[in-house]
């Protein structure tokens, strides 16, 4: 079976073991026979991350960085960063052996597309407040009942404290800020490529 040690420590080894359902990580001690411990099934502790519940591997080229990403999005991502050498020949087995994905580049607008979704709703968020401010100074009520009730109180109680001239200067520093964000690493995209998992994803081992 296929391994490879993608850290280590003083005393102890991470290993990566792609199995036919799931991918392995283990900490081993530094004088342990990975193979025969493998042979064995003796390896202790495993976490197992299973192909059907990630939605995609990105391999980033510029930093040697793989990144697991999970369907449910309250899981958070799983990243390791590892040697040049061993990056390269985990992305080249997991392209081959690795059934039921679809290879797509690390697109320049899926690197931007967090910044961009942020962008969206603070703009949003923003022009609301700044829509309350008005209200407020104009000595009419602004309702907060409903749904989402704190989060428009939230939004109130900001537009009571930078009013209308505030929350135009704040909300520029905001936007300003995230433009150039995107702009930096739209002009320096980093490299790589995502293996998507679509239906029944399984390694032929």
């Amino acid at each position: 079976m296929k391994n490879w040690k993608i850290s280590e420590s003083d005393f102890k080894d991470k290993y990566l073991i792609p199995t036919e359902k799931s991918i392995w990580l283990t900490d081993q001690n530094k004088d342990a026979d990975i193979n025969e411990l493998i042979d064995t099934k003796n390896l202790g502790t495993i976490k197992s991350i299973r192909y059907e519940d990630l939605k995609d591997i990105v391999f980033i080229d510029t930093d040697f960085t793989i990144d697991f990403r999970f369907k449910d999005d309250k899981t958070p991502e799983e990243i390791h960063k590892i040697d040049k050498i061993v990056y390269s020949e985990i992305k080249s087995y997991l392209k081959t052996q690795l059934k039921g994905i679809e290879i797509k580049d690390y697109s320049v607008i899926k690197q931007i597309l967090p910044q961009l979704t942020t962008l969206g709703i603070s703009g949003i968020l923003i022009v609301v407040t700044f829509i309350s401010a008005m209200e407020l100074e104009k000595g009419e009520s602004v309702r907060i009942s409903g749904r989402r009730a704190w989060l428009k109180q939230l939004i109130v109680w900001i537009a009571e404290i930078l009013g209308t001239i505030g929350t135009l200067v704040v909300g520029t520093l905001i936007i300003s800020s995230l433009i150039y964000f995107i702009i930096r690493k739209s002009q320096n995209p980093k490299r790589g490529e995502i293996l998507k998992m679509t239906k029944s994803p399984r390694l032929t081992i």
